[in-house]
C-alpha cells in the first residue's frame, strides 16, 4: 500500500508528535508499505525557519520537505490577536488569522498534495493544532482520498482542538487516532456527533532495542555530571506549561534535607525559562542544558535516578515511557492524558496540577527510598514492554487503516 503522512515537522526536529509519526512511518516501511512524508523544512516551530534539505530518505521513508513562511514577531502578534478575539465570541472571522499565524504555511506542500494525492491509498494528517492539517484536509477532500487524523489534542488546552476549522477536520475525517483511552473518550464527548467506529486508540510505542541499559556512573561520566548523589531530571521544552518552575521551586525547598541531590534541566530554552534563570540567579546543584541530541537524551535518562515532568499540556507524554524503559520512576501532572499513562503509586506519581508543594512531596518520597525508585522503575519497564512497543502500535495502526479503507470499499 502507498501512504502519505503529512506532519508539521519530522526528525531531526524533536518532539513527541514528531517522534510518533516518524516511528509509525518507519514501522510501516519495514512492513513493505511505501510511505512518503510531507513536512516543513524546520526544526523549530517557533520560527518555522527553513534549515533542512528538501528531500532525504530516512530508514525506508521518503521525506519531502517544503519551504514555509517564517514566523516573525508580526505573525505571532496576528496569531495572538486572532485567538484572543476568537475566544470572546467564537466568530469565524478570526479563524484566518489563527490559521496564518499558526503555520507551517507551506504553499508547495499543498500544491504537491493536489498534484500527487490520488497516487496514495490514504492520507494521514498528524497534529491538529498546526495549520498543515487544515490545508492537507482541504486537498485530500478535494481529491476524494481517505483521511486519517491523529489530533494529539490536549483536553486542558482548547487551542489544540476547539477552533472552528479543527471541528471541521474532526467531523470530516474518515478515521481519528487517539493516543490514550482518555483522548478517545474526550473526542466522543465533544459536541461533534463523532461515531465510535470512526475512532481508534493507537497509543504510543518505543523500540526497546534503542534504549540499552548503561551503568549510571558511566553515563554520568560521559555527560560530565557528578558521579555520586541522586540525580533528578527535567527533560522537555522549557515552556511554562511543562512545569520547570514547579520542579525548580520544589528542588530548592528540599535541598537542605538532601544535600547530595542535584537537578539537570534539559531541553530547548524559551522566553519563560530565560526569565526563570534571571529570577533565580546562580543555582547550586543545578545543571542547565539547552537542546540535546538523541544520544545525549539517552545518556541523561541512563544517568538519572528519576524523571520529573509535571506538564499540564500533554496528549500522552512519551518521555515517561522512555524513562521507564531504563528503569526510572516518573512524576507527572494529574491531567486527563497522563493519568491514563502513569499508574499513581505503582510506576510513578501524579502531582496536583500547578502545585510545587505536590511535586516536592513526591520528590521527597522518591529521594528517601531507593528501593521504591527501583520498584517503580521496573514496574514501568514491564508496562512498556507489555503495552507500548512500536510493533504493537504498528499493528493497531494497520488495523485502523484497514477499517478506513474498508469503509470506502477498498482493500488494504
Amino acid at each position: 500500500m502507498r501512504y502519505l503522512h503529512v506532519t508539521h515537522q519530522y526528525p531531526p526536529a524533536i518532539g513527541g508528535s514528531e517522534k510518533y509519526i516518524a516511528d509509525l512511518s518507519e514501522a510501516l516501511a519495514a512492513r513493505g508499505h511505501t510511505v512518503d512524508v510531507y513536512t516543513a523544512r524546520s526544526v523549530d516551530f517557533h520560527t518555522w525557519e527553513n534549515v533542512l534539505p528538501p528531500f532525504e530518505r530516512q530508514n525506508g521513508v521518503n521525506v519531502h520537505r517544503f519551504w514555509s513562511m517564517y514566523r516573525r514577531g508580526s505573525v505571532w502578534r496576528m496569531l495572538h490577536f486572532g485567538l484572543r478575539h476568537y475566544w470572546q465570541n467564537r466568530s469565524r472571522i478570526y479563524e484566518p488569522l489563527i490559521f496564518l499565524g499558526g503555520g507551517p504555511i507551506a504553499p508547495g506542500m499543498f500544491w504537491q498534495m493536489l498534484r500527487n494525492g490520488r497516487s496514495y491509498d490514504l492520507i494521514h494528517l498528524n497534529c491538529l493544532v498546526y495549520s498543515h492539517v487544515i490545508y492537507g484536509y482541504w486537498a485530500a477532500k478535494r481529491l476524494g482520498v481517505p483521511i486519517v487524523v491523529t489530533p494529539h489534542l490536549h483536553p486542558e488546552q482548547a487551542v489544540t482542538y476547539d477552533i472552528g476549522f479543527q471541528h471541521t477536520v474532526l467531523q470530516g475525517a474518515d478515521h481519528l487516532l487517539a493516543d490514550t483511552p482518555a483522548e478517545h473518550e474526550f473526542l466522543l464527548n465533544l459536541d461533534l456527533a463523532l461515531r465510535p467506529e470512526r475512532i481508534s486508540t493507537i497509543g504510543v510505542g518505543l523500540n526497546p532495542a534503542q534504549y540499552p541499559p548503561m551503568a549510571v556512573p558511566e553515563a554520568r561520566q560521559r555527560l560530565n555530571l557528578p558521579a555520586t548523589g541522586t540525580m533528578l531530571l527535567f527533560l522537555g521544552r522549557k515552556s511554562q506549561y511543562k512545569g520547570l518552575a514547579l520542579v525548580l521551586e520544589a528542588f530548592q525547598k528540599l535541598r537542605s534535607d538532601f544535600p547530595d541531590a542535584f537537578l539537570v534541566a534539559a531541553g530547548p530554552e524559551t522566553a519563560e525559562s530565560q526569565q526563570l534563570w534571571q529570577q533565580y540567579g546562580p543555582l547550586d546543584n543545578v545543571t542547565v542544558l539547552d537542546k540535546v541530541t538523541d544520544e545525549e537524551k539517552l545518556l541523561l535518562l541512563q544517568a538519572c535516578d528519576l524523571l520529573a515532568l509535571p506538564s499540564v499540556g500533554e496528549a500522552f507524554g512519551i518521555v515517561y515511557l522512555e524513562a521507564w524503559l531504563l528503569g526510572k520512576p516518573v512524576i507527572g501532572a494529574d491531567i486527563t492524558a497522563v493519568r491514563h499513562v502513569i499508574r499513581d503509586g505503582v510506576d510513578g506519581f501524579l502531582a496536583e496540577p500547578n502545585s510545587a508543594e505536590a511535586v516536592q512531596q513526591h520528590l521527597t518520597t522518591l529521594l528517601q527510598n531507593r528501593e521504591l525508585r527501583q520498584e517503580m522503575g521496573q514496574n514501568g519497564r514491564n508496562k512498556v514492554l507489555a503495552n507500548y512497543t512500536i510493533q504493537q502500535m504498528a499493528d493497531r495502526l494497520e488495523e485502523a487503516y484497514r477499517q478506513t479503507l474498508a469503509a470506502r470499499g477498498k482493500q488494504a
